[in-house]
């Protein structure tokens, strides 16, 4: 859903809904729903972390006394199946505002499940280049407009998260040597600029304005321009086994989708995490099977 499909809710005005993509690793598009007393975020669709947003507290520590900054406090996770599943409070706050702040939020979310996955806002992106200076070669961040940057800028791409990955987004088997491929093509001198994309699909790059066409950037965040063919058959290896994850992404074309589709089924398991963050499906028999394959999968774990 387009943002403009939002603003039909009664309390529209305060409620603002987006989505991110969680990239290096790339593990799929975090939705978020944000209200001038806190933030709801999920990165399924299904389950929802409920932060409220609050001023420290003395009673939380005698660290925080004299801070009197605002941040986001975990109140707890809610879905719709389950409800809400709060945080152990401490009994001074009991009967804290946080509470309404609270289901506040989670009115939002229900009033909004059906408008999911919500637009892409994160036009900031931070990609490696190689070590020519000319050809991007993967994404290594990306922030909203005059959203905090990372700190420090990552310079190195990755596959995974932890040994073996995450139940949403396990290990490419060959995730080692596509890591060292990556490293290779960039070089000594790292080189990787923050870019702004563009309405139209390109990018400026911030440092000197240089405008970048539509073309060079990979539709699925890692280059797949390569000389040698075992250099290309490891990248093309690597999308189809993050596939269930990278249908998540919104800007897709018909042709890239279906090429996805068509390999759910290597790892078919962790489809279940992002198939109701899909804009589209293009085949619902590649979706089908991959789903029966997942609950199989899971059943015998």
């Amino acid at each position: 859903m387009m943002q403009s499909d939002l603003t039909s809710l009664s309390d529209a005005s305060d409620v603002h809904c987006y989505a991110v993509r969680r990239v290096n690793p790339f593990l799929g598009v975090m939705q978020i729903i944000e209200t001038t007393g806190g933030r709801a975020i999920s990165t399924n669709g299904v389950v929802w972390d409920i932060e409220v947003r609050a001023e420290y507290n003395s009673a939380w520590g005698s660290l925080n006394k004299n801070n009197h900054e605002i941040a986001f406090y975990r109140y707890g996770l809610w879905s719709k199946l389950d409800g809400l599943v709060s945080r152990p409070l401490a009994p001074q706050l009991d009967k804290d505002p946080l509470a309404d702040q609270c289901a506040f939020l989670i009115n939002s979310v229900k009033q909004r499940l059906e408008l999911l996955p919500f637009p892409l806002q994160d036009s900031q992106e931070l990609w490696l280049f190689d070590s020519t200076d000319t050809k991007l070669l993967a994404l290594l961040a990306s922030t909203t407009l005059n959203a905090k940057r990372p700190s420090p800028e990552p310079k190195y791409w990755s596959s995974h998260i932890g040994a073996d990955g995450v139940p949403s987004q396990y290990k490419f088997p060959e995730a080692s040597e596509l890591i060292v491929q990556i490293e290779t093509a960039a070089g000594f001198n790292i080189k990787k600029y923050w870019i702004n994309r563009l309405p139209d699909g390109g990018g400026m790059n911030e440092l000197n304005n240089e405008v970048i066409a539509k073309e060079s950037f990979p539709p699925f965040l890692i280059t797949e321009d390569w000389f040698d063919a075992e250099q290309s058959r490891l990248v093309s290896d690597y999308i189809e086994w993050i596939a269930p994850c990278l249908l998540t992404l919104q800007n897709l074309t018909i042709q890239q989708r279906t090429r996805l589709e068509e390999k759910l089924y290597i790892q078919a398991i962790s489809i279940e995490h992002h198939r109701n963050l899909y804009t589209e499906v293009i085949d619902e028999k590649y979706i089908t099977s991959a789903m029966v394959q997942c609950k199989l999968q899971k059943a015998n774990l």
